[in-house]
């Protein structure tokens, strides 16, 4: 059920008991393992935690991106709406040793003080908020002076995406069953807002200086593509995916995941 929830005067409404049960296929290809590993991967390298240092996790679900991060001298928190996700949290973190303060809130209204944090992450989160770029404002505010936001969204116009929309126009004019047919590339039911490079660009320039625009993958989910790499040879098909995820970091635009590394603008 969704909960309407006031935030600066405004009513948005947020899914208090989503659970993300659902979002984890039973059948796992190549590309889709690849490519969690590597969001993963690169989100906590642009982290980067140094001792001393508080960390926020905007959007935090069952905590193991922020318990990536949480292995040192450093403060870390989890911010998350879902009554379901933060038991799934506590629960993760209990079994897995590590010290992650969680926190019941939301991304456009975050409970801190101006300059809170030295790095503020937000991974795979950001388009199922009411008001992502109001988050952002918000990660922008809570950061201190030269604080990092890092965070990480799935890219809807990638080229795999793209090829793939094309390529089953064409198998519909043939197929008329496969019109209706929900594909990897529609934007799911239980996100707010599609993402691309543009613009996740366009929210966060107001709020933040873009440092660093990474690209992630290449040709995640394209039509058969998971099922020919299932058949190859398990190192043939890794050199494959981690070529592609090279050729990714230089057009960033194009590829399956986008991540921002940025920094508070200067006025504020």
């Amino acid at each position: 059920m969704k909960e309407k929830v006031a935030c600066h005067n405004n009513q948005m409404e947020f899914d208090t008991s989503w659970d993300d049960d659902h979002v984890v296929p039973d059948i796992m290809f190549p590309d889709l393992i690849f490519l969690f590993q590597r969001m993963k991967q690169a989100t906590a390298q642009q982290v980067q935690a140094k001792d001393g240092e508080r960390i926020l996790d905007v959007g935090c679900g069952r905590a193991i991106d922020v318990a990536e991060v949480a292995t040192g001298n450093w403060q870390c928190h989890g911010l998350e709406p879902s009554g379901k996700m933060l038991q799934h949290a506590r629960s993760y973190l209990a079994e897995n040793g590590r010290n992650v303060v969680l926190i019941r809130g939301i991304g456009e209204q975050l409970p801190f003080k101006d300059g809170t944090f030295d790095k503020v992450m937000c991974k795979g989160a950001l388009d199922h908020f009411p008001n992502p770029e109001k988050a952002i404002q918000e990660m922008a505010r809570v950061l201190k002076p030269g604080g990092k936001a890092i965070i990480s969204i799935a890219n809807f116009e990638s080229l795999s995406f793209r090829l793939g929309r094309r390529l089953y126009r064409i198998i519909s004019i043939f197929h008329k069953k496969s019109r209706d047919e929900r594909r990897v590339w529609h934007v799911p039911e239980d996100h707010a807002y599609k993402f691309d490079y543009a613009t996740l660009n366009r929210m966060v320039k107001p709020h933040l200086d873009v440092e660093k625009a990474l690209g992630i993958s290449l040709f995640f989910a394209f039509p058969w593509w998971g099922l020919v790499l299932h058949r190859m040879p398990g190192r043939m098909s890794s050199a494959i995916l981690h070529g592609l995820d090279g050729m990714a970091r230089l057009m960033p635009s194009l590829s399956d995941t986008l991540v921002f590394k940025c920094t508070p603008k200067n006025h504020r």
